[in-house]
């Protein structure tokens, strides 16, 4: 499988070409205090880890749009910009715990030529190090043409 250039361009890309894989990690539980602060989400089982224990976890839970945060980031570092970001669709699939390595890649799945710019349609995805999915689903962005 081709991998795509990172910061590419629209023509240097082909349908079906693998977007290059970023690690993220290892995740810090100390990093889940200041997002339930942002979020307002005190959910004992992102803090606690005896209650998320006693509810049958191995550990606290890192807050699912922290996970999304870590695959917008690896989506739009390979884009140009990051407002070169278009639309996503996510969808959580499993937890994430402290020390969990996290891996973000995709594979391209159409490519849209238009007037006021082009767009790459992908199709992106993030596991964890024992490649059980955490996040599935589509992000698109714009990129520019050689001039």
């Amino acid at each position: 499988m081709t991998i795509a250039p990172n910061k590419p361009l629209f023509e240097d890309l082909m349908v079906g070409m693998a977007l290059p894989t970023t690690k993220f990690g290892p995740m810090d539980r100390f990093d889940y205090i200041p997002i339930a602060l942002i979020l307002r989400d005190t959910n004992p089982l992102h803090l606690d880890r005896v209650y998320a224990q006693e509810r049958g976890l191995p550990d606290t839970v890192q807050q699912g749009p922290l996970n999304q945060a870590y695959l917008y980031q690896f989506f739009t570092n390979w884009l140009h910009q990051p407002w070169d970001l278009v639309s996503t669709e996510i969808r959580f699939s499993a937890n994430v715990f402290p020390d969990d390595n996290l891996y973000c890649g995709g594979e391209i799945e159409a490519l849209e030529c238009g007037d006021a710019h082009d767009v790459v349609h992908c199709r992106v995805w993030q596991k964890n190090e024992d490649g059980t999915s955490i996040l599935t689903g589509k992000a698109s962005g714009r990129l520019p043409k050689h001039r």
